[in-house]
């Protein structure tokens, strides 16, 4: 409507300054009017684009301190004219109801409307305090004991206590490790007795890598919640972050199931590598006499980079990390067989700047994201008017039976409706609504309460819908937003014109390409040439009988009618055509005639036959193809806006033009 009212608004002026003109009124107001706050730049067609929009789309393209001059302004107001028009065009042809367009336009608007709905402070804090983690590594093990995350309070209270209780015990000496055997839950547990190894950032769930920081080093947690029950963690170590290593590698292999003499001959073969090395072989020669590591061989055993949280062996690991750059190590096994490996290069922690980007990706997928969300969630809440019908949840709990435990429940229609469970500002979401909610989300579950779970899930649901209402009303709200989702609206539409008039047409319309090649010939010439036909023969006297058979006079397939009689490919025989500059070697060819002998290097024996210099000539449409299309492209755009300045004629408001950026 704002648009609108603005067009009718220039219209009545037009309409007017026209009158005046026709009728040779002289119309001399007492006061000089104002210059309107928005002008208009041009229009094309029956459209407008006024000052407020030109300025900060050629701003932000412009992407430069400095302020555009006329210049500047004059060669942008040409493109964006051709834009516009472009647009419009687009959506005469009904591009814009395609759902190709729909749904690539509401993928776009979902990862432009993320930044809104996360807080900006909240998520800058979790890559700031990511990175700080990710510069130190812990070691530590843990006890878990299972508790479901809506338990009934007994059960949640039961579980608590048996871990104080264990906590109590490790306090007065009793061993960690001989206690998370007995009593963790963690199945892994039985194997490494709750030993979790060396960790870092996002390497476990949000709230145990929290508290694994937060514990001194020697020292054992207070009993903390995590989805899959209660812990006690106990901080082994901690140090600072190795980073990253490359390493060079000579693998004698044997496997896990390998038999002892298997082992025996490697491990011999693996001393005869490291006595050769302190002899002062090269690394590389040992490579590739030894190596059974196919995948690095042929790099000189040089290997990927990696951390010391990759999935590679300890034992491979910490002899990595223990070298200096240069140095190797001596023979050392693992279930894959006995190694050598030669530090290559070593690397620390990134700074925060490289990483920042990554960092916040992966917190994007992970539950500490959550928390950011949850504060724009409460945000919301706060500034609408939004309310929660605590009668209409009363009612849909006591409809949720026991089969919701088992995973199986399914709302009974007779107690369903569609009733405002919560209401955001003028939108309202239903009992109904939330009913599928929880039907999607259970789950099976024991000695659970039906009440804990639904209110647990209802605020969850509440959370989603606060956030799914924001998402609804971006345009509304922001106009960056607004500006940025019209931006890539237009952008789709004109990519997908684009592709259809110019870039796909010239590639598939054979026919038109060839008549604009046949039109433009004369653009794409070859310069001189120098003609080669170059000799690949099977062995030395194959080549002197063929340079004889050359030199007499005799054309290449009589040579090779003769030659390849006995053995098929004894000659070979390419042409190829060559600008000076092209081919350095074939460079030292021009002039040069007849037959050029080569030197016998490597078991390869050629000889060149020059014919001479060629002429300059057209080249043939396959030979400039790719210079051709382009060219078609260009004409089929210089076209195509022809005929839209046709169809939509442009007019510019010079006086405007003139003041714009002053």
């Amino acid at each position: 409507m704002k648009k609108i009212g603005i067009i009718l608004l220039m219209l009545s002026v037009v309409s007017f300054n026209t009158y005046a003109q026709k009728s040779k009124v002289s119309v001399k107001p007492l006061i000089k009017p104002a210059p309107p706050a928005n002008p208009w730049v041009f229009t094309y067609g029956q459209d407008t684009v006024f000052r407020k929009e030109f300025e900060r789309l050629l701003s932000k393209n412009r992407n430069e301190k400095e302020t555009p001059n006329e210049a500047d302004v004059r060669e942008y107001l040409e493109l964006y004219q051709n834009f516009k028009m472009k647009v419009k065009e687009a959506h005469l042809i009904q591009l814009d109801t395609l759902n190709s367009f729909k749904t690539e336009l509401a993928g776009y608007r979902k990862q432009l409307a993320n930044p809104y709905l996360t807080d900006k402070k909240v998520t800058e804090g979790l890559i700031k305090e990511a990175y700080d983690r990710m510069k130190e590594e812990v070691n530590a093990s843990h006890i878990l004991i299972n508790c479901a995350e809506n338990a009934l309070p007994k059960d949640t209270l039961e579980a608590y206590n048996k871990l104080m209780e264990l906590r109590k015990r490790i306090l007065k000496g009793e061993s960690f490790d001989s206690l998370a055997l007995q009593h963790s839950q963690d199945p892994s547990a039985q194997k490494n007795m709750g030993l979790l190894g060396w960790f870092t950032a996002f390497h476990m769930i949000y709230p145990f890598e929290n508290q694994a920081y937060l514990t001194p080093k020697g020292q054992v947690s207070l009993p903390f919640r995590t989805r899959y029950g209660y812990h006690l963690i106990k901080v082994n170590d901690r140090r600072p972050a190795r980073g990253e290593v490359r390493v060079a590698h000579i693998m004698l292999q044997t496997g896990p199931s390998a038999s002892e003499e298997t082992k025996n001959e490697a491990r011999l073969k693996a001393d005869t590598v490291y006595m050769k090395l302190q002899k002062g072989e090269s690394f590389e020669s040992l490579v590739a006499e030894y190596s059974a590591d196919q995948s690095s061989k042929a790099n000189g055993g040089l290997m990927n980079w990696f951390s010391s949280f990759s999935n590679f062996p300890d034992e491979f690991k910490s002899a990595a990390f223990s070298l200096s750059k240069g140095e190797y190590s001596k023979p050392f096994k693992t279930d894959y067989g006995y190694h050598i490996i030669k530090l290559a290069d070593k690397r620390p922690v990134a700074e925060l700047k490289e990483l920042e980007e990554n960092i916040k990706s992966k917190i994007s997928r992970d539950t500490r994201a959550e928390s950011s969300r949850l504060v724009v969630a409460q945000r919301i809440k706060k500034e609408s008017k939004y309310t929660e019908h605590a009668t209409v949840l009363k009612e849909f709990i006591a409809g949720v039976d026991s089969s919701f435990l088992k995973g199986t429940w399914t709302p009974d229609e007779s107690k369903i409706n569609d009733k405002p469970i919560v209401t955001i500002n003028s939108k309202s979401f239903t009992m109904r609504q939330f009913a599928d909610f929880v039907k999607l989300m259970q789950e099976p579950r024991e000695k659970e309460a039906i009440p804990m779970i639904v209110n647990a899930l209802f605020k969850k649901f509440t959370d989603e819908k606060a956030l799914e209402y924001e998402e609804s009303v971006l345009e509304e709200k922001y106009e960056d937003f607004r500006n940025l989702m019209q931006e890539y609206h237009d952008g789709i539409l004109l990519f997908d014109l684009t592709d259809k008039k110019v870039w796909t047409k010239a590639v598939t319309d054979t026919a038109g390409l060839q008549q604009f090649h046949e039109a433009n010939r004369n653009k794409y010439m070859w310069k001189d040439r120098v003609h080669v036909y170059t000799y690949s023969c099977l062995n030395e006297k194959a080549k002197k009988d063929a340079m004889k058979m050359a030199a007499a006079g005799k054309s290449g397939d009589e040579i090779k009618a003769k030659l390849n009689k006995k053995i098929i490919g004894t000659v070979i025989i390419t042409e190829s055509k060559h600008e000076r500059g092209e081919n350095s070697e074939k460079d030292k060819l021009w002039d040069k005639k007849g037959v050029v002998d080569l030197p016998n290097e490597g078991g390869i024996f050629k000889f060149y036959v020059v014919s001479g210099i060629i002429a300059p000539e057209s080249k043939a449409l396959k030979e400039a193809r790719g210079v051709v299309t382009s060219d078609y492209q260009n004409q089929l755009e210089k076209d195509w806006i022809q005929s839209l300045r046709s169809k939509y004629p442009v007019n510019t408001n010079e006086e405007v033009i003139k003041t714009l950026f002053k």
